[in-house]
């Protein structure tokens, strides 16, 4: 497996271009090892090559937790044990067997599994937009980086920063805030940190695409991404909103030579999501665009057997609940690679189908 690069406004592998098919799944960096198995096979199964999961947990979440405030040190503490960084490692590793690529935000602007108000707190700031002002937690965001990327794997024995199925970084999940310039500082001296501690991996925002141009203009940032979701942000008509946004934001990546990469999309209902995804990727398509990444797979909840719940309506499980991927998986992605043994697929993807679809929350719920 090959660091992935950039050059030309594209993805590449070893020179070749490489097309991004994918989804998110929160949970997968610090769950147990049977519901981590079970998120990459089904991934496997409907031939998604890239898998979007935090690498951050600043709050306990069923036993696991990757860092907290010690009060003896004054200060957050990485837990490196088996409930923390070692799920991590493990994830990495499996990835690495799986042939899939990971993407990893490094902090989340929500709430969820602590983020930037768990530092808030912990430093004793005014609000969630002190995370960009305040120099404890900004010294406390590089540490908690620094110790990830300098990270000894206990499984591939590899630093992270040299870790191959690691496609990129990202400073955070959807950072927002009221004074842009704010932001757009903190990422400028942010990307240059993060490049001068690890020259081998890409680097991204990981904004929703609201601040475009000002982050595509920075030379730290390899490559753009852009979120859709049209109901949660009141559009009247998904499908042309969507392709608005998607023509824009391939547009502006374009005008500076760098990849746009759609990460985050989803619609609720399920009697329109398959019609509207088609619509939306059928674009990317032909508008040559990086690639794309679902919310979002998962799979069985090793803690009650049933399917991990869908808390927000955006959940899939298999080929079957959105074929509208897999269809755009065999276009997209298997254009570039040698084919696959389909009917191995098909057999494959009908052990999942019985799977209803439930509900499940997102990391950056808004």
């Amino acid at each position: 497996m090959n660091l992935i690069t950039v050059s030309n406004g594209r993805f590449r592998d070893n020179g070749s271009v490489f097309k991004i098919v994918g989804a998110n799944n929160y949970y997968m960096a610090f769950t147990t090892p049977a519901m981590r198995a079970a998120v990459i096979a089904a991934a496997k199964i409907i031939g998604l090559n890239v898998l979007r999961s935090p690498a951050f947990l600043d709050a306990p979440w069923r036993g696991a937790c990757f860092q907290s405030w010690d009060p003896a040190t004054n200060r957050a503490e990485v837990n490196t044990g088996e409930n923390g960084l070692q799920r991590l490692d493990h994830l990495i590793a499996d990835a690495e067997q799986a042939g899939i690529r990971l993407l990893l935000p490094l902090v989340n602007h929500w709430p969820d599994f602590g983020g930037m108000d768990q530092y808030v707190s912990w430093f004793g700031a005014a609000s969630r937009e002190d995370f960009y002002r305040h120099p404890g937690i900004r010294e406390a965001y590089k540490s908690y980086v620094s110790q990830i990327l300098n990270r000894e794997n206990t499984v591939t024995g590899r630093l992270y920063k040299d870790e191959p199925s690691i496609l990129a970084w990202e400073l955070a999940n959807e950072p927002r805030c009221a004074t842009p310039a704010v932001l757009i500082e903190w990422v400028l001296e942010m990307s240059r940190w993060i490049k001068q501690n690890d020259r081998s991996h890409l680097l991204a925002v990981g904004d929703e695409g609201h601040i475009t141009e000002p982050f595509l203009q920075i030379p730290e940032i390899d490559f753009g991404t852009f979120h859709l979701y049209p109901e949660a942000w009141k559009k009247r008509d998904p499908i042309a909103f969507g392709l608005r946004w998607i023509a824009q934001h391939l547009e502006a990546g374009r005008n500076v030579g760098k990849p746009m990469l759609l990460e985050e999309y989803g619609i609720t209902s399920k009697t329109d999501r398959n019609r509207i995804y088609s619509t939306w990727l059928r674009a990317i398509e032909e508008q040559d665009g990086a690639g794309d990444l679902a919310w979002m797979l998962a799979s069985t909840d090793d803690e009650t057997g049933e399917p991990y719940p869908d808390y927000d309506g955006f959940t899939f499980y298999s080929a079957a609940g959105i074929p509208s991927i897999y269809e755009h998986v065999i276009r997209f992605r298997h254009a570039q690679t040698p084919p696959r043994d389909e009917n191995a697929g098909d057999r494959e993807s009908s052990q999942l189908r019985g799977i209803d679809e439930a509900q499940q929350q997102k990391f950056h719920d808004p």
